[in-house]
């Protein structure tokens, strides 16, 4: 540099007599006198001239002027020079920083939004925890990238419940980064695997430090699912390498896991109208209702050369002695040990309504003559069984009718209406026969 004016002696910081007699690239940083020698000169070589150049100057503090160079070769004096016109972009930098980061939030809450509006269609259209669970981790995913998602919902017992059939159920007792969430009710990050396996060295699951080394786990985030002050649920999100998430994208994940609460709520409500119009208020049986349905889907289903479906029509004797000596709420009492004696001695597999009353229906498919005669003796066997409590002393017993149906294509006049009744009138026959005992009817 043979000439240069104050301000630029201003600009680099230093005296005149180290920028005069010294070459411009002495001034840059690391990375503009690459790109000076590189692009930059070989450039000028070709065209003459070129404007507003990005370089960066290195100030003797260490820090960096930005600045944009025009340059010019002049051929016109005695000795070709160059002229170089140097201007403080510093202000204008900024400003593009700025406009960069502006657009990028804007980006990103275009995405947020767009995510936001995605999950909430799903949530709205999920009809059971399933659905709900894979549509919140799909959510997850467009959130974080995160190559591992699962959503778990705890039950009674404090256990974690994947919502997919993936992941294994993590219980209560186990030490692991979900029950951590779920026991705080916050949200946990580790942004490494050592600090992921110092944290929970004995954890396991899908994402204790043995199962997320396999699935090549460096860093995870567990976010509560909280409904009314209580975690109910835990969302997982693993990733196969290092990192920290932004706050930002922490507010998404937990915006998306307070908006499936809204939607659990829904499909528990509906669950429970549904249970509730198929099910006994006072025993939790299924109702007539549920068993018609039970029996018109077996009648339909049955194949020619199924075994056939037996319907035993159970009525107590000796009943209206126990309401009249405890009321009807020592009755209901008696009705609840006789639900639990009944459904105790069937097979797995049949189905045990309360009709109303002290009437029951028991439904059994695939099933012999001989073996509907056995079910039926420890029917009336469990009945006879002494009662507990204020009740002790008071003698019960059940009379059964029994209808038969063997699975016949030629037939279609059989609906579970038909079976009801015929088992109906052969639990009167046994009545009138003298109770406990039951009726046999071929339908």
């Amino acid at each position: 540099m043979t000439t240069v004016n104050d301000t630029f002696v201003q600009m680099v910081g230093v005296p005149r007599d180290e920028v005069v007699g010294h070459y411009l690239i002495e001034r840059l940083t690391r990375g503009s006198k690459l790109f000076y020698e590189t692009r930059f000169m070989p450039l000028l070589r070709d065209q003459r001239r070129i404007n507003e150049i990005a370089l960066d100057l290195q100030l003797p503090d260490e820090s960096t002027l930005s600045v944009f160079v025009n340059a010019a070769v002049d051929d016109s004096a005695v000795v070709p020079s160059i002229r170089f016109a140097v201007f403080d972009a510093t202000v204008r930098r900024n400003y593009e920083r700025e406009l960069l980061a502006a657009r990028r939030a804007a980006e990103l809450s275009e995405k947020r939004v767009r995510i936001l509006q995605a999950a909430t269609t799903g949530f709205g259209t999920a009809d059971t925890e399933a659905d709900l669970g894979a549509t919140l981790a799909e959510a997850a995913r467009a959130a974080t990238d995160a190559p591992q998602v699962t959503v778990y919902f705890s039950n009674p017992d404090g256990d974690l419940v994947p919502a997919s059939a993936e992941a294994p159920i993590i219980t209560a007792e186990q030490n692991s980064p979900a029950t951590l969430a779920l026991q705080s009710a916050v949200t946990q990050t580790w942004s490494d695997a050592a600090t992921l396996a110092a944290a929970f060295p004995q954890a396991g699951g899908v994402f204790g430090p043995v199962s997320a080394r396999r699935a090549r786990i460096e860093s995870l985030v567990a976010v509560p699912i909280v409904e009314a002050g209580v975690a109910t649920g835990v969302l997982l999100c693993g990733f196969g390498r290092p990192r920290t998430l932004e706050p930002s994208t922490i507010e998404l994940l937990e915006s998306l896991a307070e908006q499936s609460v809204g939607a659990r709520q829904r499909i528990r409500l509906r669950e429970q109208i549904v249970f509730q119009a198929l099910h006994d208020a006072l025993t939790g049986l299924p109702n007539r209702l549920y068993l018609q349905r039970r029996l018109d889907d077996l009648l339909t289903q049955n194949a020619p050369d199924d075994r056939a479906i037996a319907l035993l029509f159970v009525d107590l004797d000796g009943f209206k002695a126990v309401n009249d000596k405890l009321g009807h709420q020592g009755g209901d009492l008696v009705l609840c040990e006789v639900s639990e004696r009944l459904t105790s001695v069937v097979r797995a597999g049949d189905t045990v309504a309360r009709l109303g009353g002290d009437e029951f229906l028991i439904v059994c498919e695939n099933v012999s003559e001989d073996q509907i005669v056995d079910i039926a003796e420890r029917l009336r066997a469990s009945v006879r069984q002494p009662l507990e409590g204020e009740a002790a002393g008071l003698p019960v017993s059940a009379s059964v009718g029994v209808s038969f149906y063997s699975a016949d294509e030629s037939r279609n006049d059989v609906t579970g209406e038909t079976l009801i009744r015929f088992a109906d009138e052969a639990m009167y026959e046994s009545k009138r026969a003298g109770k406990d005992r039951f009726t046999f009817v071929q339908v």
